[in-house]
């Protein structure tokens, strides 16, 4: 019996990180997706949770399982396609501070939850 059971996107979110000295974008791979992240705040106030989504079966979606069952998030519902790729969100911020997304599914594996 779980407390709260979510659906919807899991994907890995490339936050920006600085400059390399060839003055190209660094970019860091980050689990994301609000779903999980309102799932893991609620672990943290002790509630039982679950997760039920869809990702590759490549690196990311692995990363994403272990991340989601490491906050204790039941990751039995979350599927692995070997078919499709997980999605992935590059986020950039603007001067001001606004966050602005691109992603790159066509479409990624969190759309094709059938």
């Amino acid at each position: 019996m779980y407390d709260v059971t979510a659906t919807g996107e899991l994907l890995i979110d490339f936050t920006r990180n600085g400059l390399s000295e060839q003055n190209n974008r660094i970019y860091e791979a980050n689990p994301g997706g609000a779903p999980c992240n309102v799932l893991a705040m609620l672990g943290k106030l002790g509630y039982k949770t679950a997760f039920i989504g869809k990702v590759g079966d490549d690196e990311f979606g692995k990363l994403l399982k272990n991340t989601i069952s490491e906050q204790k998030i039941d990751a039995a519902g979350l599927i692995l396609d070997p078919n499709a790729k997980t999605t992935l969100a590059f986020v950039d911020n603007d001067e001001t501070g606004d966050r602005s997304f691109s992603f790159y599914r066509k479409p990624g594996a969190d759309m094709m939850l059938r």
